[in-house]
């Protein structure tokens, strides 16, 4: 009989217990999102931090995939969109 009540506490006590951990977590230990960016040649938003890069023209590009870095490092100018205002003459 005290095995069954034993048993009986644990499992009653358990949810409590990992609640209670869950709510001490005041550290700072939850995943914070990282920057993201729009990979040039597919459109997908990735976060930058462990994504591959390609720098053209001063600026920082960011990819979902190698294959798609090395397809913007063929012809980067085909994959970046022009402002109008750097477009137009003075």
């Amino acid at each position: 009989m005290k095995l069954r009540n034993l048993a009986l506490a644990l499992v009653l006590t358990t949810p409590v217990t990992m609640q209670f951990a869950a709510a001490q977590d005041t550290k700072g230990t939850e995943r914070k999102p990282g920057k993201e960016a729009t990979d040039p040649v597919c459109g997908m938003t990735i976060e930058t931090k462990n994504a591959p890069t390609s720098d053209y023209k001063g600026k920082t590009y960011y990819f979902c995939s190698v294959e798609d870095k090395k397809e913007f490092d063929k012809a980067p100018a085909s994959y970046i969109k022009v402002d109008k205002k750097d477009t137009t003459k003075k």
